[in-house]
């Protein structure tokens, strides 16, 4: 009798494990004009290859124009932004649309962090992906963003990954 309790015990560990599979993963890309920030594209296409299956956000997001003196180009500022990020949008989608895996994209107007932050929990995101941080040197010349998400983050968990969309160690759930 105990022979029949074992794979009932195993076929339930099974199903348990295909149905962990095939949960959905929507996946938050916060995508810019760099390399770099299409790392996380790597990611998915290898989750969706792996028989996961992947819902992914890319987001596009420009800081607030606050400078008074350009202030009154807003407008024709915010037109070309829009138009840059739809543009840079649809280029890095196609790659996960070639593939099958659902995308949409986002334009957002804010400061980054808070964006993304935000974003991730009003789209009911499993997890942001993020390329890796700047190495220190370098980030002394950049807004060092990545390290400030993952200081911030909130209940979602940030995934990190490099070049070739390998998560390295950093995420931190």
């Amino acid at each position: 009798m105990s022979a029949n309790r074992e794979p009932r015990g195993h076929d339930a560990a099974n199903q348990r494990s295909v149905a962990a599979n095939v949960a959905l993963r929507r996946l938050l890309l916060p995508i810019d004009a760099t390399e770099r920030s299409r790392w996380g594209i790597g990611y998915a296409l290898a989750l969706h290859r792996a028989g996961q299956r992947i819902e992914a956000t890319l987001l596009s997001i420009a800081e607030p124009i606050t400078d008074g003196r350009i202030l009154r180009f807003r407008t024709p500022i915010a037109r070309f932004q829009a138009e840059r990020a739809r543009h840079l949008l649809e280029e890095a989608a196609q790659a996960l649309t070639g593939e099958g895996i659902r995308c949409r994209t986002l334009f957002r107007e804010g400061e980054i962090v808070f964006e993304i932050l935000d974003a991730a929990e009003q789209l009911e995101c499993t997890e942001i992906v993020l390329p890796a941080p700047a190495p220190r040197l370098l980030a002394l010349f950049s807004d060092d963003t990545v390290r400030k998400v993952l200081r911030q983050r909130r209940e979602i968990p940030v995934v990190v990954v490099d070049q070739n969309g390998v998560p390295n160690g950093h995420r931190a759930d």
